[in-house]
């Protein structure tokens, strides 16, 4: 009885962590601060964009770090469309983000030199494309 018990609660520890830490979800907000960005890279497949304006900066880091995304296992997205943003604090670079569609997110952090691939969250509406228009 004591065996079956402890399998019991084994397995529950077991579901209950599995669904803690893949349901979490994380916002940008979380890692970047938007005071110390001073500059943003935009590459497309329509050409490169750079932000170095106080306001744009902001702006667009603040429609980033709204969205919200969970871990990944997927280490190959498929994709239509792909944005490669490197993210500048005080002059060094920080992070770099590739986007692909709305779907999926691999960040970089150049401090760290780790790279993690988040799904978005399905219920948001990112128009990634208008936020990144080269034109």
């Amino acid at each position: 009885m004591k065996k079956r018990t402890i399998i019991i609660a084994a397995l529950l520890f077991i579901v209950v962590f599995y669904f803690t830490y893949t349901g979490k979800a994380y916002q940008l907000k979380d890692v970047i601060d938007e005071a110390n960005v001073t500059r943003i890279e935009i590459d497309t497949d329509e050409g490169k964009r750079v932000v170095d304006d106080k306001k744009n900066t902001k702006e667009i880091v603040h429609s980033l770090s709204q969205i919200e995304v969970k871990k990944s296992k997927e280490l190959d997205p498929k994709f239509d469309r792909a944005y490669w943003v490197k993210i500048v604090e005080n002059g060094k670079d920080a992070y770099g983000l590739t986007i692909y569609d709305d779907d999926y997110i691999k960040a970089f952090s150049f401090k760290d030199k780790k790279q993690a691939t988040y799904t978005i969250v399905k219920d948001q509406k990112v128009d990634v494309k208008k936020l990144f228009s080269t034109k």
